[in-house]
């Protein structure tokens, strides 16, 4: 006997506040009317078995085999009748079901004058009467200048056809070298002109003149010997510019002497080359 209320005790000590645990929480999910009736019934059953289970004398010679199985039924019987007592909650009707949030209306805007919006502005036009005055302005000046511009082409024009026909046609001879200038030739060109005589000559094989000697030009005729220039012909190749103040028709010989600085001036007897100017 001292180790069976210990061994049941411990044992069912742990059942019973299992059982007061599992009473406690059913009445604290009682809900409505019937959960003062609840809270008025279950403290005095429960305080019953607790006192009874926790009696010494209930345990001195062991509990009924019954007991556990009677106490558990009608611990389920109680709880099936606190669960059938709940209301259950109402079914929702068709139309909560189907409800559909309204959308929410936008409001429309106030009638009211319409506020113009600019054009995008094109521009003057050419047909305007302000764009045909910087025109005209322009063509004020356009014209005139174009006018000067094609008479000073023209009067340019009419001055070199005058120029190049009032030039007089030039004479041509043909001058040969001497014994002292066998390899000289050349060709001499004679312009008359209202000034003088223009002579152009064009040497070739004539050899260059040694330091203090030079090359002279003369005409000789009826009326005597004219020099017309000199040269020493050290750089060959360029034609040799010749002038005479006298009637080129009075003179009908070309000739060209060496001649030695210092001396007269006068045709020596060194002629290297010479051309006849009869027509």
């Amino acid at each position: 006997m001292s180790t069976a209320p210990q061994t049941y005790g411990g044992a069912d000590d742990q059942f019973v506040d299992m059982l007061t645990g599992h009473l406690d929480r059913h009445a604290r999910r009682t809900p409505g009317r019937k959960k003062a009736a609840a809270q008025s019934a279950d403290p005095a059953l429960l305080a019953a078995v607790v006192t009874e289970l926790r009696a010494e004398t209930t345990w001195a010679s062991g509990p009924p085999p019954a007991l556990r199985d009677s106490i558990l039924s009608r611990v389920r019987a109680h709880a099936a009748e606190q669960h059938a007592a709940e209301p259950a909650p109402d079914p929702l009707s068709a139309s909560d079901q189907l409800s559909v949030p309204e959308p929410v209306p936008v409001p429309e805007p106030t009638a009211g004058p319409a506020t113009p919006v600019p054009s995008a502005d094109p521009g003057p036009r050419w047909w305007h009467p302000a764009q045909w005055r910087p025109r005209m302005g322009r063509l004020t000046w356009a014209l005139p200048a174009a006018a000067l511009g094609a008479a000073v082409f023209t009067a340019g024009v009419l001055a070199v056809d005058r120029m190049l026909d009032a030039q007089p046609r030039a004479d041509v001879y043909i001058a040969a070298g001497t014994e002292l200038a066998p390899e000289a030739r050349g060709k001499v060109s004679v312009v008359d002109t209202p000034s003088g005589a223009s002579v152009v000559l064009e040497p070739v094989g004539l050899p260059a003149a040694a330091p203090g000697s030079y090359y002279a030009a003369w005409l000789k005729g009826p009326r005597g010997t004219v020099p017309i220039g000199s040269f020493h012909e050290r750089r060959s190749g360029v034609p040799i510019e010749l002038w005479s103040g006298v009637d080129i028709a009075d003179y009908t010989t070309f000739s060209v002497t060496l001649q030695q600085e210092g001396a007269p001036p006068a045709p020596s007897g060194l002629v290297v080359m010479t051309a006849a100017l009869s027509s």
